[in-house]
């Protein structure tokens, strides 16, 4: 059992992040700066969360390609309810989520209950939803929120020692982060929503004979997800401190590099929360190490889509090769 542990998927992930983030440490200079590693950690926080109820859909051999288009939306509807509406801001913050998961909902309803394919459904919402948000605003930043908003996300608590008397202080987004990852560890791995996401990414049709009601599921799974855009937006604003239409663009692709990289199959059937946590601390880690090594950010994205193209294969041989031999 514990020789298994050390060898499982999330056990691999681990090494790697170890073993990136220790070369990096050795060969690069200031690597290790943590106050300025810490700053960049707020930044992973956004696409970890999404991340998180991505992994559940692409489980079930789904997609959601109009994640940042909903946060955009969700932006622009808490920012002109406080701005213009004169909102407070906890009902502002309430109508963003719920518009959140409207969206999601809409995306559920036709994947599931009209039998769209969801690649279908959420390209066109990727669209539309982005387009809703850009007539809203009417192409306008909304700024000047209050201090105690922009706190969960610009926020620091709990201080930790790292020599010479100095403290470097954890962003408070990123207990957001974990309470969320382990919310999901918890449904992926502990309960029936997890088994009965994995059944119908691995055969749908089989899960409707096992009496596994996959339309409601699948409707609930993207309803979350839009949800969890409705929160993930509130946090964006907050980091940025503006609300505007262009928020979140391409937001949809970390969320599912970090799945994907994590180990969960794009063709459905096996997914895991700690993997795409991982997948996270790996793209964000080789982001960081690749910037101050001096490499340029557009030639980043090179290194990020190749190691995803190779995690994706790497991922679908594996599946083949356990099917071979379940022992």
């Amino acid at each position: 059992m514990i020789r298994r542990a050390l060898l499982s998927r999330e056990a691999v992930l681990a090494y790697v992040f170890v073993a990136l983030f220790a070369g990096f440490a050795m060969f690069t200079d200031n690597f290790l700066d943590w106050f300025s590693l810490f700053e960049r950690a707020r930044y992973w926080v956004i696409p970890g969360l999404i991340a998180v109820p991505m992994t559940f859909i692409i489980a079930t051999s789904g997609i959601d390609l109009s994640v940042g288009s909903i946060m955009a939306m969700c932006t622009v509807v808490f920012g002109l309810l406080y701005s213009d509406a004169h909102w407070p801001i906890a009902a502002a913050a309430c109508a963003a989520v719920t518009a959140g998961v409207v969206g999601g909902a809409i995306n559920g309803a036709a994947s599931s209950f009209l039998g769209i394919p969801p690649l279908v459904v959420t390209l066109a919402t990727m669209a539309l939803y982005r387009g809703v948000a850009m007539g809203l605003s009417k192409a306008r930043t909304v700024s000047n929120f209050p201090d105690g908003f922009l706190w969960i996300s610009q926020g620091d608590a709990f201080g930790i020692p790292v020599g010479h008397g100095e403290k470097v202080f954890l962003p408070v987004p990123l207990f957001a982060l974990m309470a969320a990852v382990v919310l999901g560890w918890i449904l992926m791995r502990k309960s029936w929503v997890g088994r009965f996401t994995e059944c119908i990414g691995e055969n749908g049709t089989a899960a409707r004979f096992a009496a596994i009601d996959v339309r409601r599921i699948t409707f609930a799974l993207y309803t979350a997800c839009g949800a969890v855009c409705g929160v993930a937006a509130l946090f964006n604003t907050a980091l940025y401190a503006t609300a505007k239409a262009d928020a979140a663009t391409g937001m949809e692709l970390e969320a599912i590099a970090c799945v994907v990289i994590g180990g969960t199959r794009v063709s459905g059937g096996q997914g895991s929360v700690i993997g795409s946590l991982f997948g996270l601390l790996i793209i964000g880690v080789l982001r960081y190490g690749l910037e101050m090594t001096g490499v340029k950010s557009q030639h980043v994205v090179i290194f990020v889509g190749a190691l995803l193209i190779v995690t994706a294969v790497f991922n679908e041989w594996m599946a083949a090769a356990r099917s071979r031999n379940p022992l």
